[in-house]
């Protein structure tokens, strides 16, 4: 594995000198004004690490006069054993390319707040309407990382198009018991920590969760807006929080935000807003939420809680989103999930 790691990255070295070489001619020969302002970068980080399975992602730039520079993102997956590299091929199973492009288009879908009928070409700019799997596919710890460098799917004012697919959504094509099992293993609090991160075109949410003891939890979830969203103008938001199994206040041990106005608990029965019904209803289990009146920035937000778990509980089920206001309109993330007391879409985990 070391051998085949440090060839990897000699290779996206040597197109780094590559770059140096052009300069330094360029200079030698007299063309100092061409040569000024070139750069050239490269970077690597470890994207996931198993028993099985090792990935690596890089990222290049350069920039050697012109228009612009050129970015670029790879993925590079190994055998954790015997350090050769291995490829879709070996970690899903046969005939699965249609059933992967089928399944990555819908997440990308849902991710864009598009439906399955809209035009890609129309609505997300991209040079065809016809679905394409990108170049670059790495094994992430939250699911399958994809990355449309630029002038792969869309001009290159557009940058790089991230996409990032749950495990459970491949689980039809998935080998059992192959490269993919232990990042496809459910998290267990027993390991002490559970974190999940779910992102689509108008935010992402990172939350985590720590068991303190048998009984308390401390809960962390925390949400950037994507600021840079050309369809997101809304500046108001709240975060939500609905827990099935919990009722009351008390539940909550203690509380704590961070650039949030307002951090609201509403207990069983206290009215709250359905969206679907268009008017306050009581409220079926207890709900948190923190309002933001101005989500202009780009900063994150974030909401702590510590909770008391009845000893009766095997599990914690947590409905959680975003919700942006543009006037009358509501904007949600996510999309597409589990229908919620208030009647928006929810990412629903269950915490064991």
């Amino acid at each position: 594995l070391e051998k085949n790691l440090r060839q990897a990255i000699k290779k996206e070295i040597t197109a780094q000198e590559n770059a140096k070489a052009y300069v330094l001619k360029e200079i030698k020969e007299g063309n100092v004004g061409s040569a000024m302002g070139h750069e050239s970068s490269l970077s690597f980080k470890v994207l996931s690490a198993t028993d099985k399975t090792f990935t690596l992602e890089g990222s290049f730039y350069a920039y050697l006069g012109g228009a612009h520079g050129m970015g670029n993102t790879i993925f590079i997956n190994y055998d954790s054993k015997t350090g050769k590299e291995i490829s879709l091929d070996d970690v899903f199973v046969p005939n699965y390319k249609a059933k992967l492009k089928e399944i990555v288009e819908k997440e990308y879908r849902i991710q864009s707040h598009i439906s399955e009928s809209d035009s890609l070409k129309d609505k997300l700019d991209w040079f065809e309407n016809e679905f394409v799997l990108a170049e670059a596919i790495g094994f992430g710890e939250d699911g399958l990382h994809l990355a449309y460098n630029a002038y792969e799917i869309k001009s290159y004012a557009a940058g790089t198009t991230n996409i990032i697919v749950p495990y459970a959504s491949l689980k039809s094509i998935i080998r059992p018991n192959g490269y993919l099992e232990p990042l496809v293993k459910p998290q267990n609090l027993s390991d002490g920590k559970v974190q999940y991160s779910f992102s689509d075109a108008l935010s992402t949410m990172d939350l985590s969760v720590e068991r303190i003891s048998s009984t308390k939890l401390k809960l962390v979830l925390q949400v950037s807006k994507d600021h840079y969203n050309y369809r997101l103008k809304a500046d108001k938001g709240t975060i939500s929080l609905s827990f099935p199994q919990l009722s009351s206040k008390s539940d909550v041990l203690s509380k704590s935000s961070k650039n949030i106005d307002k951090l609201t608990l509403y207990p069983k029965g206290h009215k709250i807003y359905n969206l679907s019904q268009k008017k306050n209803i009581a409220s079926e289990y207890l709900l948190v939420e923190g309002e933001v009146a101005k989500w202009t920035d780009g900063k994150e937000r974030r909401i702590e809680l510590m909770l008391h778990i009845p000893e009766n509980l095997d599990s914690l089920k947590l409905h959680y989103r975003v919700t942006f206001k543009d006037g009358k309109k509501f904007l949600n993330t996510p999309y597409k999930g589990t229908l919620g007391q208030q009647g928006f879409q929810n990412y629903d985990v269950e915490i064991r």
